[in-house]
């Protein structure tokens, strides 16, 4: 459950328009949703991630970058490796996101207020 006082921090509802666009996007991307899964285990940079995945850095920036956009994931910390070099550890965003096809007289109000009232049994929630 939602705690009232972070809900607008951890909950995020999108009506349909560019935003939604690119989150639904990032979201169909195979490689991205891999990227988002390895970091529920731990946050890791994206040499880590490239290793893990087998991915080319490059593609793996792409993904990294459409996922900071629609702010699914974050850079958590940033260290030095020996070299010198900026190593960016990324970590995925904890919130709880909201996609409303149609939104007739300014629902969103009441779709806020369904999920700081209500109760977990009245919602449909995909845990897979």
């Amino acid at each position: 459950m939602l705690n009232e006082d972070n809900s607008e921090k951890n909950l995020e509802i999108l009506f349909l328009s560019e935003d939604s666009r690119k989150l639904v996007q990032a979201l169909s991307n195979v490689n991205s949703i891999k990227i988002l899964q390895l970091l529920e285990s731990k946050d890791m940079s994206a040499g880590e991630l490239a290793e893990e995945l087998g991915l080319g850095l490059s593609t793996l920036k792409y993904n990294l970058d459409s996922l900071i956009e629609v702010d699914m994931i974050r850079v958590s910390e940033v260290k030095w490796s020996q070299r010198g070099r900026k190593i960016k550890i990324y970590e995925p965003v904890e919130k709880i996101i909201v996609l409303v096809p149609g939104c007739r007289n300014g629902c969103k109000a009441e779709i806020l207020g369904m999920f700081l009232h209500d109760k977990e049994e009245n919602f449909c929630i995909d845990r897979d």
